[in-house]
């Protein structure tokens, strides 16, 4: 890791009282997961599940952080695997944003699945002066937001 970087992955895991099926419609409603995302703002579909824009705000220590980000779906394949990316730059603190996202379902028993997602943050520029700690704990509470988040929405269907 380089000086300035700060690297972090988060991992989740839950089981759903659905089949892969049901869940699939949500995991392709990029602006749906999007919205489960705490500061992720104007989500915009360029193409569907392949190019995608969205904002992301942040306040993290001293910093308020607004970073247009660049969204792709990299990979999908109904109903068990979506893989995506997203990168942007805020061009206050210089602050660079790069996570790339797993999200698989897979097929358990009685008619329900087993949702993991894994996503990789890396944090570059001015951000990552503050330090891997304060970074993580901000990217940890968020990512605790998103699961409940998500885990509503599935909850929905």
């Amino acid at each position: 890791r380089k000086e300035g970087e700060a690297l972090m992955e988060f991992r989740m895991e839950a089981a759903l009282p659905h089949p892969p099926q049901r869940v699939w419609p949500v995991m392709v409603d990029i602006a749906r997961i999007a919205s489960c995302i705490p500061g992720c703002e104007q989500v915009e579909e360029r193409k569907r599940l392949a190019d995608y824009t969205a904002v992301m705000k942040q306040k993290i220590g001293p910093f308020k952080l607004e970073v247009p980000a660049q969204i792709t779906v990299e990979e999908h394949q109904e109903p068990n695997l979506v893989r995506a990316r997203a990168s942007g730059r805020d061009k206050f603190t210089r602050t660079t944003l790069d996570v790339a996202l797993k999200v698989t379902l897979m097929p358990v028993d009685g008619g329900m699945c087993q949702l993991a997602v894994e996503a990789d943050l890396q944090v570059a520029g001015r951000l990552a002066t503050l330090g891997h700690s304060v970074i993580k704990k901000r990217a940890e509470e968020n990512f605790a937001e998103f699961e409940r988040r998500f885990l509503a929405e599935l909850e929905a269907i």
